[in-house]
């Protein structure tokens, strides 16, 4: 790129130039064809120094050498006997879809999409009584009904219950959950923003609760099995360019791929890997992140991950969504990561998306939700991450707390859960869990980076260099541990138990 055109896509963006930077630029081709990662260092103005600095790094770091892993003599997998089976739902992926302008109409448009599609979720769940809008209340008086509502406020009375403040479309109500009765500890556990429904006596102003339900997904929801023999391995959280990135570990995990160690016939099944983000440690996520990195350009860390990709066996197919450290907008949804950055043969997908691997339903999304999650609700915590993620599912929706996490209010709201998955998969916490709940097998996939300071200070213990994999044929996890000296699956179920989730 010319500096001319270097200069208006600067401008383009809305980038302002000191005349030093300006003439640096005009003057200095190396400056203009960086253009690109100007762009992404996130500033409104740029210096000369900002220039300066950017080439310097550039230029200081290496391109990463390929890794030397080639396939094991006498290998012989079995997933490389069949073809890919993947089919990608679109329609719920935001990549090439966003069009939010941040205007009023956005705002509502965007809650009663996401109100009407969790209250179509409610009226599937059975009950003998009357479902009806608070417009209606008024000819109930001293009757039971149901009412679908989403939780604006709620706060405790004086008399020890709770007084919940909720609305749909028609109006606003106040339900009083009463201290004595069972659903009260589910009131304990209501969400701001999230929609349920409450079965309720009408008194007047007042609506008594009886019950609280969740839109939650059917019991009779069963694990799905299927013919092939083959793996998914769920990965996340690798953090390619923090000095705290597990290289030696992740060459392992390369090496066990190609049969080079470890269980051999669990990596000869291992057909596709699913990635939920946060593939690099990207640039200027958190104050002074420059001192955590061992390569500070966002491009070369990438390329690191490209380079890593070569290694992987070409019978494998590998699927990445992007998080909160990658290089598209924090906002979500998040759209699939640019081509100019991943170049390698991957599928690239959102976050969250919806997609089916030999006709398991998966539903992929980084997690950067389960931070509100956890610090909203009463018992859960970072070292069992399958719980808030089991909140997430039973609520139908990624992100219930609307501002607790950043997300662009589109026309279409793409963390509502529509559909039942076989497959949760989240990251994020870079914590290992796993359960099965009512046939859906909910899998965080952890971390291949090393417990960092910020980490140390939270007295958060992560669990690095654990890789879940998934045998569909028997529906079960193997979780093979790549700290150890040879790659080793751990947590192996009971065998001949068909669905059961170490």
């Amino acid at each position: 790129m010319d500096s001319e055109k270097a200069l208006q896509a600067l401008r383009d963006a809305g980038i302002r130039l000191t005349p030093e930077a300006h003439g640096f630029i005009k003057g200095d081709e190396r400056a203009a064809a960086n253009v690109e990662r100007l762009l992404l260092l996130g500033k409104p103005i740029l210096g000369k120094e900002d220039i300066e600095e950017l080439l310097r790094d550039v230029e200081k770091v290496p391109v990463p050498v390929p890794v030397e892993v080639k396939r094991a003599s006498g290998f012989k997998p079995l997933a490389k006997e069949y073809s890919p089976d993947i089919r990608i739902s679109e329609h719920k992926d935001i990549s090439g879809k966003s069009r939010c302008t941040g205007t009023l109409e956005d705002f509502v448009g965007y809650f009663r999409n996401r109100f009407e599609r969790t209250r179509r979720l409610l009226k599937e769940r059975i009950t003998d009584l009357p479902v009806v809008n608070s417009a209606d209340l008024k000819a109930r008086e001293g009757q039971d009904c149901r009412i679908i509502a989403m939780v604006t406020e709620k706060r405790m009375t004086k008399k020890g219950n709770m007084l919940v403040t909720a609305e749909d479309e028609l109006g606003s109500v106040k339900v009083v959950v009463p201290s004595d009765k069972p659903c009260y500890q589910l009131a304990e556990r209501l969400l701001l923003d999230e929609v349920v429904a409450f079965d309720v006596r009408v008194l007047g102003a007042l609506l008594i609760a009886k019950e609280i339900t969740h839109p939650d997904i059917p019991v009779a929801h069963e694990q799905k099995l299927c013919e092939k023999d083959v793996a998914i391995v769920y990965m996340s959280d690798l953090h390619l360019g923090s000095r705290y990135f597990m290289d030696k570990h992740f060459n392992r995990f390369l090496n066990w791929l190609n049969g080079n160690e470890g269980d051999r016939e669990l990596a000869g099944k291992v057909k596709y890997i699913e990635i939920a983000g946060d593939i690099v440690d990207g640039i200027g996520i958190y104050p002074n992140q420059e001192k955590e990195l061992v390569v500070k350009d966002i491009f070369k860390q990438y390329e690191m991950f490209d380079t890593m990709m070569e290694s992987i066996p070409d019978y494998i197919e590998v699927i990445v969504s992007p998080g909160n450290h990658d290089a598209v907008r924090r906002a979500e949804p998040q759209p699939f990561i640019p081509m100019e950055l991943i170049k390698s043969d991957v599928r690239k997908v959102g976050s969250p998306s919806f997609l089916e691997i030999e006709g398991l339903k998966h539903l992929v999304y980084h997690g950067t939700s389960l931070d509100s999650i956890i610090a909203s609700i009463s018992g859960l915590d970072y070292a069992r991450p399958e719980q808030p993620m089991l909140e997430l599912l039973k609520r139908r929706h990624l992100s219930p707390v609307y501002g607790d996490n950043l997300i662009v209010p589109e026309a279409r709201d793409y963390l509502v859960i529509d559909e039942v998955p076989d497959i949760m998969h989240m990251g994020h916490v870079h914590k290992n869990g796993h359960m099965q709940y009512r046939g859906t097998v909910i899998i965080n996939s952890g971390t291949f980076q090393e417990r960092t300071d910020f980490q140390v200070r939270m007295g958060h213990v992560p669990s690095p260099a654990l890789v879940p994999v998934y045998e569909v044929k028997l529906g079960r996890i193997r979780t093979v541990d790549f700290n150890a000296p040879a790659a080793a699956p751990v947590g192996v179920p009971v065998a001949g138990v068909p669905g059961q989730v170490s």
